[in-house]
């Protein structure tokens, strides 16, 4: 008996023919969660790359901190675990120290190189005893019966014959490169390729706010890269996709944060946030902040600043939280209302655009005929894929299919969508009348 797939049904020979085939093309929408890119300045590590850590990460290793000592990575930590980091800082010296022909070379440029002490024992066998210290702690020991048995480790490159009797070298001549505006413009630079959600700098640098501010503008309007940039007081931006935190907070143990080391949790906690609000929510391990008084707050709010403040509880917890999940946008229009000026829209827009550009690039272009069924294939597409979650969710009101219209545009190859979306809010304010009987 013959077989196979069919076209038309012109086959001559008796057989079954068959063909298997979806009624529709089977997708999954994208994550809106994403990494969250800080930039930090160290004096020790390589510079101008992008490092992904992780709570297991060797921080001092890569940054010659601990992980409590670098409070921009210890920050955005307590918001997501996905986290991107680049050393913004320039190429310093690195340190060396020699004994006889023997010489100790820093990895990594900066001046935390001088915290490095490399020791030689000599053995009774011949051999010899190798230990690298770093800040006073001991980092790495070797024993080796010459020095082609050494190898460099995560701190020190050696070279030359090992001396023949005891030694100590400390490492000298390091030094750090502060970074520059063409560090911060490699940063920008070096962001075109990567994929992640929100950036943070805590700086005073208006330059810096202002090129970061750009470049968000930018990727949004003209890239369709939909990221998000926070700093700290820079309500200049005026734009959904800058977000400014005006005050600092007070942690458990009495540390004191500053508004530029409070933008790390707040951008790490967007970065995570899906479809819910920020508006009341806390900051982790906070149990005071910078307190505004109740115009002051008002004024922020208006000026489109993220502030935080003291939340005393009827229960007798209190905490300090996110006032209102806001960004600075405030030039509103017909076109740009009040909504986009609320971040938790901004996110839900954001799923949008991010999910119709992922399903149209990846199974549309080139692949689907400009028609009335490759039309609606699409929209089925956006329908299945992207809205009728976000209604599950409650991020949408319930739409209307006929108000998703997909027509050819002005070329053949263009297609031209327009749809009519609810998008829903949080609660923020409650206004109550209470009869008295």
């Amino acid at each position: 008996m013959a077989g196979g797939f069919w076209e038309t049904q012109n086959k001559v020979r008796p057989g079954a023919y068959v063909n298997f085939e979806t009624n529709d093309l089977v997708t999954t929408g994208l994550d809106s969660r994403g990494t969250e890119v800080v930039a930090i300045q160290t004096d020790w590590g390589e510079t101008g790359k992008f490092i992904r850590v992780s709570p297991n990460t060797r921080f001092k290793e890569l940054f010659g901190k601990s992980l409590g000592d670098l409070i921009p990575i210890r920050e955005a930590f307590k918001g997501t675990g996905d986290v991107l980091v680049y050393n913004i800082n320039g190429k310093g010296e690195k340190a060396t120290a020699t004994s006889g022909t023997f010489t100790a070379t820093a990895v990594h440029g900066g001046s935390d190189g001088n915290k490095i002490v490399v020791t030689v024992a000599p053995g009774l066998d011949g051999g010899a005893t190798v230990k690298t210290f770093f800040d006073g702690s001991p980092v790495d020991s070797q024993e080796v019966i010459s020095s082609a048995d050494l190898v460099p480790n995560a701190y020190v490159l050696f070279s030359g014959e090992l001396p023949a009797d005891e030694a100590t070298l400390t490492l000298a001549g390091g030094t750090t490169v502060t970074a520059t505006n063409e560090s911060y413009s490699d940063l920008a630079a070096g962001l075109d390729s990567q994929r992640f959600k929100t950036l943070a700098i805590g700086t005073d640098d208006e330059t810096v706010k202002l090129l970061f501010s750009l470049k968000v503008k930018q990727w949004r309007e003209n890239e369709g890269k939909n990221v998000t940039f926070i700093t700290n007081n820079y309500k200049a931006a005026d734009h959904e996709g800058v977000v400014s935190v005006l005050n600092g907070v007070t942690l458990d143990g009495g540390e004191e944060l500053s508004a530029k080391d409070a933008v790390y949790w707040y951008g790490a906690a967007y970065a995570n946030a899906i479809t819910n609000s920020l508006t009341y929510a806390e900051y982790p391990g906070a149990i005071d902040c910078e307190r505004l008084s109740h115009e002051a707050i008002v004024k922020a709010l208006r000026d489109g600043h993220i502030v935080y403040t003291y939340n005393e509880g009827a229960d007798g917890v209190d905490k300090v939280v996110v006032e209102q999940d806001i960004n600075t946008f405030r030039s509103f229009t017909p076109i740009k209302n009040q909504d986009f000026r609320k971040n938790k829209i901004v996110r839900q827009m954001d799923i949008v655009s991010n999910n119709v550009q992922h399903i149209f690039s990846r199974f549309f272009i080139g692949k689907v005929d400009n028609n009335v069924d490759g039309r609606n294939l699409f929209k089925g597409q956006i329908m299945t894929v992207i809205l009728d979650p976000l209604v599950r969710r409650g991020a949408i009101e319930p739409y209307d299919p006929d108000d998703i219209h997909l027509q050819q545009g002005a070329e053949k190859d263009a297609v031209l969508a327009t749809m009519g979306l609810k998008f829903v809010d949080a609660m923020e304010k409650l206004y109550m009348t209470v009869e008295c009987k």
